[in-house]
């Protein structure tokens, strides 16, 4: 890597970083839903020491749920919340320590949790993280069809496969061309699953016919982009400091021999031509269908797209990006 040095300021305010059009509103409820999804964690005994309860605390993933499914019901929201507490969990027991450097474990691990949540795989009860996304999985079963249920699990495998990849490229010392790496990110942010969860808010899952048309999968794909590239911006402090090659902005630098400063810049300008993009394809769908589903889903992908940009500004797991001077190893 190159031994560049930047300064990433990043304050409260809304026009420091992307612009988005877009409003959200966070729901009235989300401390309810917090205190509720705490609870939870220490019901299911997901963590086992105070520190770990403290960054699900700093995370606020009752608040980012909220912004990200503003319009939800109770139960819906709760349900997000505790997913969301959930992969928070399995975020870091992935990318951090020596799991993220051992591919055979991931492996292991892979075929352990998928076989548990697919159901052809004895559960083991004893596994904290098999205890909690079992729960989310059950509830979504128990009031939702099954082929909702499916599909919300066939892009969460594909989640488990990207942190293989992330594995073997550490491992490898490797950093991932730039094409490869905007595939692989759509998978390694479990952005998919959310898309899955709007549907929730409408009365029904939307239909196969509708669900994979080229429009709505340029909505959820240009919506999957616009979150995690927002990620790996307020990310970028935290995984500088570890090494992490897994951020747009340093495969941005080192596929193009460039300075950090420049590769900032430069994932600015792809955000914002894919915030065009999204406004075009939205207008697409509202022309070819009149279904109210529809009017309904894209509105709620608007509120995800803003929301998930104000839950990144206030949330403590990205906090030291308020005044950051990040030197890139």
């Amino acid at each position: 890597m190159s031994s560049d040095r930047v300064s990433v300021i990043v304050s409260k305010s809304e026009d420091d970083v992307f612009d988005y059009p877009f409003a959200a509103s966070c729901h009235p409820k989300v401390d309810v839903i917090q205190r509720r999804t705490l609870q939870w964690v220490r019901r299911l005994r997901l963590v086992s020491d105070d520190r770990a309860l403290s960054r699900i605390k700093a995370a606020n993933v009752a608040d980012l749920a909220a912004w990200l499914l503003p319009s939800s019901s109770m139960h819906t929201l709760q349900l997000a919340s505790d997913f969301t507490a959930a992969l928070f969990l399995l975020d870091d027991a992935y990318d951090e320590g020596d799991l993220s450097v051992d591919p055979e474990v991931v492996a292991g691990l892979n075929d352990k949790y998928l076989g548990e949540l697919f159901g052809y795989a004895q559960a083991d009860l004893c596994d904290p993280l098999t205890r909690g996304l079992l729960d989310v999985r059950d509830r979504i079963k128990s009031q939702h069809p099954h082929f909702f249920l499916n599909r919300w699990l066939s892009h969460f495998q594909y989640y488990y496969e990207a942190n293989l990849w992330e594995a073997n490229n550490r491992l490898q010392g490797r950093v991932p061309d730039v094409d490869e790496y905007l595939m692989m990110r759509r998978f390694s942010g479990a952005v998919y699953t959310y898309c899955d969860l709007l549907e929730l808010l409408l009365e029904d899952p939307l239909p196969l016919e509708i669900v994979q048309h080229p429009l709505l999968q340029s909505v959820r794909d240009i919506c999957n982009d616009i979150l995690c590239w927002t990620n790996d911006y307020f990310s970028l402090e935290k995984e500088l400091k570890c090494g992490e090659v897994h951020n747009l902005i340093v495969v941005l630098r080192e596929n193009h021999k460039i300075t950090l400063s420049q590769a900032i810049e430069r994932l600015r300008c792809m955000h914002d031509d894919r915030i065009a993009e999204y406004q075009d394809v939205k207008e697409k769908a509202l022309a070819l269908w009149s279904d109210d589903r529809i009017r309904l889903y894209l509105d709620a992908a608007d509120a995800m797209i803003a929301g998930n940009k104000r839950w990144a500004l206030a949330a403590g797991r990205y906090s030291g990006l308020e005044s950051l001077t990040a030197r890139a190893g």
